[in-house]
Protein backbone atom coordinates (compact mmCIF):
# COMPACT_ATOMS: atom_id res chain seq x y z
CA UNK A 1 0.00 0.00 0.00
CA UNK A 2 1.22 3.38 -0.91
CA UNK A 3 1.27 6.63 1.42
CA UNK A 4 2.55 10.17 0.16
CA UNK A 5 1.36 13.08 1.65
CA UNK A 6 3.23 15.18 -1.26
CA UNK A 7 0.53 14.07 -3.71
CA UNK A 8 -1.55 17.14 -2.99
CA UNK A 9 -4.79 15.03 -4.78
CA UNK A 10 -4.08 12.29 -2.32
CA UNK A 11 -4.03 13.20 1.25
CA UNK A 12 -5.14 9.38 2.57
CA UNK A 13 -2.88 7.98 5.03
CA UNK A 14 -3.50 4.38 5.48
CA UNK A 15 -4.44 3.10 8.91
CA UNK A 16 -5.15 -0.02 11.08
CA UNK A 17 -7.66 -0.06 13.66
CA UNK A 18 -7.52 -2.50 15.83
CA UNK A 19 -10.24 -3.04 18.85
CA UNK A 20 -10.57 -5.87 21.09
CA UNK A 21 -13.56 -7.19 22.12
CA UNK A 22 -14.76 -9.07 25.62
CA UNK A 23 -18.80 -9.52 25.40
CA UNK A 24 -19.31 -6.10 24.22
CA UNK A 25 -21.14 -7.36 21.00
CA UNK A 26 -23.41 -4.01 21.09
CA UNK A 27 -20.67 -2.00 21.52
CA UNK A 28 -18.47 -2.85 19.30
CA UNK A 29 -21.33 -3.00 16.06
CA UNK A 30 -22.02 0.78 17.29
CA UNK A 31 -18.01 1.65 17.13
CA UNK A 32 -17.90 0.04 13.78
CA UNK A 33 -20.82 1.98 12.35
CA UNK A 34 -19.74 5.41 13.50
CA UNK A 35 -15.92 4.22 11.98
CA UNK A 36 -17.53 3.43 8.59
CA UNK A 37 -19.09 6.25 8.47
CA UNK A 38 -16.87 9.33 10.17
CA UNK A 39 -13.96 7.78 8.25
CA UNK A 40 -15.47 6.88 5.18
CA UNK A 41 -12.57 9.11 2.83
CA UNK A 42 -9.43 7.25 4.48
CA UNK A 43 -8.11 4.14 3.41
CA UNK A 44 -8.61 1.83 6.48
CA UNK A 45 -8.40 -1.33 8.02
CA UNK A 46 -10.14 -2.62 11.17
CA UNK A 47 -9.34 -5.76 12.91
CA UNK A 48 -11.20 -6.66 15.79
CA UNK A 49 -9.71 -9.69 18.03
CA UNK A 50 -12.49 -11.24 20.25
CA UNK A 51 -10.84 -12.52 23.66
CA UNK A 52 -12.41 -15.62 24.19
CA UNK A 53 -15.67 -14.35 25.11
CA UNK A 54 -18.17 -16.14 26.90
CA UNK A 55 -20.77 -14.83 24.56
CA UNK A 56 -20.57 -15.17 21.07
CA UNK A 57 -23.02 -13.19 19.54
CA UNK A 58 -20.10 -11.06 17.96
CA UNK A 59 -19.88 -14.08 15.10
CA UNK A 60 -22.49 -12.65 14.04
CA UNK A 61 -21.36 -8.96 12.97
CA UNK A 62 -18.91 -11.13 10.72
CA UNK A 63 -21.54 -10.84 7.81
CA UNK A 64 -22.38 -7.37 8.56
CA UNK A 65 -18.91 -6.01 8.52
CA UNK A 66 -17.07 -7.87 5.41
CA UNK A 67 -14.36 -5.59 4.98
CA UNK A 68 -13.86 -5.86 8.82
CA UNK A 69 -10.82 -9.10 9.94
CA UNK A 70 -12.24 -10.36 12.97
CA UNK A 71 -10.01 -12.79 15.01
CA UNK A 72 -11.05 -15.11 17.50
CA UNK A 73 -8.66 -15.79 19.88
CA UNK A 74 -9.05 -19.37 22.39
CA UNK A 75 -8.31 -17.79 25.27
CA UNK A 76 -8.52 -14.35 26.87
CA UNK A 77 -4.89 -13.01 26.87
CA UNK A 78 -5.53 -9.44 28.52
CA UNK A 79 -5.96 -5.98 26.96
CA UNK A 80 -2.49 -5.49 25.39
CA UNK A 81 -1.44 -8.50 24.46
CA UNK A 82 -4.57 -8.96 22.17
CA UNK A 83 -3.62 -5.67 20.74
CA UNK A 84 0.22 -6.82 19.62
CA UNK A 85 -1.84 -9.61 18.43
CA UNK A 86 -3.86 -7.08 16.17
CA UNK A 87 -0.73 -5.07 15.03
CA UNK A 88 0.70 -8.13 14.07
CA UNK A 89 -1.70 -8.93 11.40
CA UNK A 90 -1.88 -4.94 10.42
CA UNK A 91 -0.66 -3.21 7.58
CA UNK A 92 -1.18 0.70 7.78
CA UNK A 93 1.59 3.01 8.75
CA UNK A 94 -0.51 4.54 11.39
CA UNK A 95 -2.11 2.33 14.46
CA UNK A 96 -5.47 3.49 16.05
CA UNK A 97 -5.43 1.26 19.38
CA UNK A 98 -9.36 1.62 19.69
CA UNK A 99 -11.69 0.64 22.72
CA UNK A 100 -15.00 -1.39 21.60
CA UNK A 101 -17.27 1.17 23.91
CA UNK A 102 -16.31 4.23 21.50
CA UNK A 103 -17.87 6.10 19.42
CA UNK A 104 -16.17 8.40 16.37
CA UNK A 105 -18.26 12.28 16.70
CA UNK A 106 -15.56 13.64 13.91
CA UNK A 107 -12.73 12.66 11.76
CA UNK A 108 -9.51 12.99 14.46
CA UNK A 109 -7.59 10.59 12.77
CA UNK A 110 -6.62 13.13 9.46
CA UNK A 111 -5.43 15.83 11.67
CA UNK A 112 -3.58 13.69 14.54
CA UNK A 113 -1.82 11.88 11.20
CA UNK A 114 -1.03 14.71 9.52
CA UNK A 115 0.24 16.50 12.91
CA UNK A 116 2.55 13.55 13.30
CA UNK A 117 3.87 13.84 9.43
CA UNK A 118 5.11 17.28 10.40
CA UNK A 119 7.22 16.04 13.55
CA UNK A 120 8.91 12.55 12.95
CA UNK A 121 9.37 12.85 16.80
CA UNK A 122 5.44 12.58 17.56
CA UNK A 123 4.83 9.71 19.61
CA UNK A 124 1.79 8.47 20.74
CA UNK A 125 -1.52 10.61 20.18
CA UNK A 126 -4.82 11.06 21.11
CA UNK A 127 -8.49 13.07 21.23
CA UNK A 128 -10.44 14.31 24.35
CA UNK A 129 -12.57 11.68 25.44
CA UNK A 130 -16.28 12.65 26.79
CA UNK A 131 -18.67 11.23 28.27
CA UNK A 132 -22.07 9.88 26.24
CA UNK A 133 -23.68 13.11 27.36
CA UNK A 134 -20.51 15.17 26.16
CA UNK A 135 -19.16 15.70 29.50
CA UNK A 136 -15.24 15.92 29.98
CA UNK A 137 -13.40 12.46 30.89
CA UNK A 138 -9.61 12.54 32.19
CA UNK A 139 -7.84 10.11 29.37
CA UNK A 140 -4.43 12.21 29.87
CA UNK A 141 -1.93 13.29 32.12
CA UNK A 142 1.73 13.84 33.12
CA UNK A 143 4.39 11.63 33.84
CA UNK A 144 3.36 9.23 36.83
CA UNK A 145 5.54 9.39 39.86
CA UNK A 146 5.02 9.94 43.82
CA UNK A 147 2.57 13.07 43.55
CA UNK A 148 0.00 10.78 41.65
CA UNK A 149 0.66 7.83 43.45
CA UNK A 150 -0.01 9.17 46.52
CA UNK A 151 -3.26 11.22 45.58
CA UNK A 152 -4.76 7.81 43.99
CA UNK A 153 -3.49 5.77 47.16
CA UNK A 154 -5.54 8.24 49.58
CA UNK A 155 -8.39 8.40 47.15
CA UNK A 156 -7.74 12.61 46.25
CA UNK A 157 -7.40 11.46 42.81
CA UNK A 158 -10.30 13.43 41.62
CA UNK A 159 -8.89 16.45 43.33
CA UNK A 160 -5.55 15.85 41.75
CA UNK A 161 -7.41 15.29 37.99
CA UNK A 162 -9.21 19.00 38.64
CA UNK A 163 -6.33 20.88 39.79
CA UNK A 164 -4.00 18.94 36.65
CA UNK A 165 -7.13 20.43 34.25
CA UNK A 166 -7.13 23.55 35.56
CA UNK A 167 -3.44 23.76 34.92
CA UNK A 168 -4.03 23.14 30.97
CA UNK A 169 -7.31 24.63 30.98
CA UNK A 170 -6.30 27.32 28.53
CA UNK A 171 -4.91 25.22 26.38
CA UNK A 172 -7.46 22.86 26.58
CA UNK A 173 -10.20 26.38 25.79
CA UNK A 174 -7.98 27.14 22.59
CA UNK A 175 -7.75 23.63 21.34
CA UNK A 176 -3.64 23.67 21.48
CA UNK A 177 -2.22 20.58 20.94
CA UNK A 178 -0.97 19.58 24.24
CA UNK A 179 2.64 17.55 25.18
CA UNK A 180 1.76 15.06 27.94
CA UNK A 181 3.17 11.65 29.46
CA UNK A 182 0.33 9.44 29.09
CA UNK A 183 -3.19 8.56 27.01
CA UNK A 184 -6.09 6.55 27.61
CA UNK A 185 -5.33 3.36 25.97
CA UNK A 186 -9.57 3.98 24.91
CA UNK A 187 -8.09 6.00 21.78
CA UNK A 188 -4.62 6.15 20.74
CA UNK A 189 -3.03 7.09 17.59
CA UNK A 190 0.82 5.83 17.06
CA UNK A 191 3.33 4.97 14.06
CA UNK A 192 3.28 1.61 13.33
CA UNK A 193 6.68 1.46 13.01
CA UNK A 194 7.07 3.30 16.67
CA UNK A 195 4.75 0.71 18.19
CA UNK A 196 7.14 -2.26 16.97
CA UNK A 197 10.28 -0.10 17.94
CA UNK A 198 9.13 0.08 21.48
CA UNK A 199 7.78 -3.83 20.91
CA UNK A 200 4.06 -2.75 21.67
CA UNK A 201 1.77 -3.46 24.51
CA UNK A 202 4.02 -5.06 27.26
CA UNK A 203 2.19 -8.61 27.74
CA UNK A 204 2.99 -8.44 31.62
CA UNK A 205 -0.13 -6.45 32.22
CA UNK A 206 -3.41 -8.13 31.82
CA UNK A 207 -5.87 -5.34 32.28
CA UNK A 208 -4.68 -1.44 33.47
CA UNK A 209 -1.67 0.89 33.23
CA UNK A 210 -0.91 -0.55 29.77
CA UNK A 211 -1.50 2.25 28.00
CA UNK A 212 0.97 4.05 30.81
CA UNK A 213 3.41 1.92 30.10
CA UNK A 214 3.01 2.25 26.49
CA UNK A 215 3.53 5.75 26.58
CA UNK A 216 6.32 5.74 28.94
CA UNK A 217 8.28 3.82 26.33
CA UNK A 218 7.42 5.97 23.61
CA UNK A 219 8.89 9.09 25.63
CA UNK A 220 12.09 6.66 26.21
CA UNK A 221 12.29 5.69 23.11
CA UNK A 222 12.99 9.63 22.19
CA UNK A 223 9.06 10.91 21.46
CA UNK A 224 6.53 12.98 22.68
CA UNK A 225 3.11 12.19 23.33
CA UNK A 226 0.23 14.73 22.51
CA UNK A 227 -3.45 15.29 23.69
CA UNK A 228 -5.84 16.95 21.20
CA UNK A 229 -8.41 18.78 22.92
CA UNK A 230 -9.77 20.29 19.57
CA UNK A 231 -10.96 16.45 18.52
CA UNK A 232 -13.56 14.50 20.28
CA UNK A 233 -14.41 11.15 20.79
CA UNK A 234 -17.33 9.02 22.93
CA UNK A 235 -15.89 6.52 25.39
CA UNK A 236 -18.55 5.15 27.29
CA UNK A 237 -15.90 3.43 29.85
CA UNK A 238 -15.33 0.19 31.22
CA UNK A 239 -18.63 -1.36 29.43
CA UNK A 240 -16.93 -4.93 29.39
CA UNK A 241 -15.92 -4.42 33.12
CA UNK A 242 -18.81 -3.34 34.62
CA UNK A 243 -20.25 -6.93 35.84
CA UNK A 244 -16.73 -7.82 37.32
CA UNK A 245 -15.48 -5.20 39.75
CA UNK A 246 -13.82 -7.76 41.76
CA UNK A 247 -11.59 -8.35 38.79
CA UNK A 248 -11.23 -4.30 37.20
CA UNK A 249 -9.90 -3.82 41.55
CA UNK A 250 -7.57 -6.16 41.60
CA UNK A 251 -5.97 -6.36 38.39
CA UNK A 252 -5.77 -2.55 38.89
CA UNK A 253 -3.06 -2.93 42.47
CA UNK A 254 -1.58 -5.75 40.44
CA UNK A 255 -0.71 -3.45 37.55
CA UNK A 256 0.37 -0.78 39.88
CA UNK A 257 3.16 -3.10 41.60
CA UNK A 258 4.63 -4.07 37.66
CA UNK A 259 4.47 -0.38 36.49
CA UNK A 260 6.28 0.21 39.48
CA UNK A 261 8.87 -2.35 39.12
CA UNK A 262 9.81 -1.56 35.64
CA UNK A 263 9.49 2.35 36.10
CA UNK A 264 10.61 3.87 39.63
CA UNK A 265 13.91 3.19 41.42
CA UNK A 266 14.37 0.82 44.88
CA UNK A 267 13.26 4.54 47.30
CA UNK A 268 10.05 5.37 44.98
CA UNK A 269 9.34 2.11 44.17
CA UNK A 270 9.35 1.55 48.03
CA UNK A 271 7.30 4.50 48.85
CA UNK A 272 4.32 3.79 46.15
CA UNK A 273 4.37 0.05 47.51
CA UNK A 274 4.04 1.60 51.09
CA UNK A 275 1.20 4.42 50.21
CA UNK A 276 -1.39 1.36 48.14
CA UNK A 277 -0.86 -0.93 50.64
CA UNK A 278 -2.38 1.93 53.36
CA UNK A 279 -4.89 2.53 50.52
CA UNK A 280 -6.31 -0.64 50.13
CA UNK A 281 -6.93 -1.05 53.61
CA UNK A 282 -8.48 2.61 53.85
CA UNK A 283 -10.81 1.02 51.04
CA UNK A 284 -11.96 -2.31 52.34
CA UNK A 285 -12.67 -0.50 55.63
CA UNK A 286 -14.92 1.96 53.68
CA UNK A 287 -16.27 0.11 50.73
CA UNK A 288 -19.83 0.11 52.80
CA UNK A 289 -20.03 4.01 52.73
CA UNK A 290 -19.66 4.15 49.00
CA UNK A 291 -21.58 1.12 47.16
CA UNK A 292 -23.95 -1.11 48.08
CA UNK A 293 -25.09 -4.90 47.30
CA UNK A 294 -23.41 -6.76 45.10
CA UNK A 295 -20.78 -4.65 43.89
CA UNK A 296 -19.64 -3.77 47.54
CA UNK A 297 -18.83 -7.19 47.81
CA UNK A 298 -17.24 -7.71 44.77
CA UNK A 299 -15.04 -4.54 45.16
CA UNK A 300 -14.05 -5.81 48.91
CA UNK A 301 -13.53 -8.76 47.31
CA UNK A 302 -11.02 -7.24 44.85
CA UNK A 303 -9.12 -5.08 47.32
CA UNK A 304 -8.60 -7.86 49.67
CA UNK A 305 -7.24 -9.97 47.13
CA UNK A 306 -4.90 -7.30 45.72
CA UNK A 307 -3.78 -6.46 49.68
CA UNK A 308 -2.57 -10.61 49.98
CA UNK A 309 -0.60 -9.67 46.23
CA UNK A 310 1.16 -7.20 47.97
CA UNK A 311 1.94 -8.96 50.99
CA UNK A 312 3.44 -12.26 49.34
Amino acid sequence: MKHSLDNKKNTKLAISIIIVNYNVSAEIDRCLESIFLVLRNISLEVIVIDNNSPQRDIETLKNKYEKVNFVFLKENIGFGRANNKGVELSTGRYILFLNPDTILLQDFVSPIMSFSETNSQVGACGPMLVYEDFRFQYSFGGRMGLLYETAEAFMFISAYRKIFRFLKKKDILSGKVIKVGWLSGACIIIRSDIVKEVKGFDPDYFLNYEDIDLCRKVEEAGFSNYYFPSCKCIHLDHSSQNKNYEKLVFTRYESRLIYAAKHYGLITRSFVFCVHAVGIVIRILTTSIFYKGSEKNQRQNGYIKALKLYFS
